[in-house]
């Protein structure tokens, strides 16, 4: 007995010593920390707005995040094999080259994006009746425009070169900095426009202080470019080198963050602005806890490529694994969730919002599976699959969407619990599915 214990806490011993472990747990400390920042920030502000106006601020986020769809970290995980493989091979050139590309593209995308906001009020006129919805969103758009710009080709560099504690800290500051201001702003009485606001110039101020990151990096590491240097590349740079396998990667990343956003969106079209505060809180307070999952399948994005190259049955088994732990961690995570989710609205939010209990307690099935999606996207694009993924993922939404707004239109906030848990467990499911065939056949 004493002799298996021993081994067994020798097993623990090592597995915490493994690498990728350690920058699981470093990640996940600032992507977590963040979210948690945010979170924290997001009760003050349900509480200084309360029910009806906290909806709207709730549905300009949403609006904002499909508007600024394209502006996500979809290119940012396209290059990411890019500039790790340069960057193994201490390729300056190729290094240089896919670092421009990402940050032009990103700069293309975010003035098209921008163009949008032209049309979002219109939009946020004929579905919520309320064109201010729109233009709060586009300041929002605005706002991850500046985040997401050369904050993205930062947050790549210090991952390839293992400054993953520095990454850490940069994906803390972006969600600490845009979520404290958007709460200063209302804190001092400006409502629903000093939470965007906020969001904006917590952005401005990340955009900054990226640079001087940058600044920092290079000094360590000449393989990186100056600043100047690299505005030079982007100027010279192909877009159409990179675009063909890039753009179907970002494409099958955002899916992702049209799954998160679309339900909220849809809910409000066919429930009061209170009811949407509900539901947001309910989805958001569940998500909060999976968040812990995110960084696992951040580091993946490296990790599945390089197991590949080594052994194909290897990454098969490895991808049944990470599966089936997230699977067992969101799982955990989900029920403990909702097993304090009265105590922890009460205290939190009030009574005000204690409707929403309700809501996570009918979010259990999406929650606990949840989990086995961990590996999914790095896997696809291990495999060179990306098109299979997004035409699954489309599938579902061609047939979720109708089905959803009529589940919202005939049962309400249920219909909305109802419908984002088939979206995420059919697309989850069928995607594991495929892939373990896939990675079966090509190890025969």
């Amino acid at each position: 007995m004493i002799k298996s214990s021993i081994v067994f806490l020798n097993k623990i011993a090592d597995f915490r010593q493994h690498w990728f472990i350690r920058n699981v747990a470093t990640l996940q400390v600032g992507s977590f920390g963040g979210t948690l920042v945010q979170a924290v920030s997001g009760i003050f502000i349900a509480r200084i707005l309360q029910p009806e106006l906290f909806g709207v601020y709730s549905l300009s986020i949403g609006l904002a995040a499909l508007a600024g769809l394209l502006l996500g970290a979809g290119m940012q995980d396209a290059v990411a094999t890019l500039v790790g493989s340069a960057y193994a091979q201490k390729n300056d050139e190729e290094l240089r080259n896919a670092l421009a590309f990402l940050l032009k593209i990103t700069f293309y995308v975010g003035l098209a994006t921008l163009a949008i906001f032209i049309f979002i009020p219109s939009v946020a006129q004929y579905f919520y009746n309320n064109s201010l919805i729109g233009w709060y969103a586009g300041i929002v758009v605005l706002g991850v425009f500046f985040s997401s710009s050369f904050n993205a080709v930062v947050q790549l560099s210090l991952q390839v070169a293992g400054r993953i504690k520095s990454m850490a800290l940069l994906v803390f500051g972006d969600q600490f900095l845009r979520s404290g201001f958007a709460l200063l702003f209302v804190f001092i009485g400006l409502g629903v426009l000093g939470g965007v606001s906020g969001q904006l110039a917590g952005a401005a101020f990340i955009f900054v202080i990226s640079i001087f990151v940058w600044g920092g990096l290079r000094k360590v590491y000449n393989i990186f470019p100056s600043l100047r240097d690299l505005i030079g590349y982007t100027r010279r740079v192909s877009v159409a080198r990179y675009i063909g396998f890039s753009l179907w990667v970002a494409v099958d990343r955002n899916m992702g963050n049209l799954f998160m956003a679309l339900p909220v969106v849809l809910t409000g079209i066919y429930v009061s602005t209170v009811e949407v505060s509900y539901f947001k809180l309910a989805f958001g307070y569940l998500n909060l806890a999976l968040s812990l999952l995110g960084p696992i399948s951040t580091l993946l994005n490296m990790e599945f490529p390089r197991i590949q190259i080594q052994d194909v049955d290897k990454l098969r088994k490895t991808f049944i694994k990470i599966s089936v732990f997230g699977l067992t961690i969101s799982t955990f995570l989900t029920l403990g969730a909702v097993a304090v989710s009265s105590i922890a609205f009460r205290i939190l939010y009030g009574e005000s919002f204690m409707p929403s209990v309700n809501y996570v307690l009918g979010l259990i099935a999406y929650g606990a599976l949840f989990g086995i999606g961990v590996g999914l996207g790095p896997m696809w694009r291990a495999i060179n699959k990306v098109k299979v993924s997004i035409a699954i993922n489309l599938i579902v939404l061609g047939i979720g969407i109708p089905m959803g707004l009529w589940l919202i239109s005939s049962y309400g906030l249920w219909g909305s619990v109802i419908m984002v848990t088939l979206w995420f467990t059919v697309s989850h499911g069928a995607s594991f599915i495929y892939l373990i065939r896939e990675l079966r056949r090509k190890v025969l």
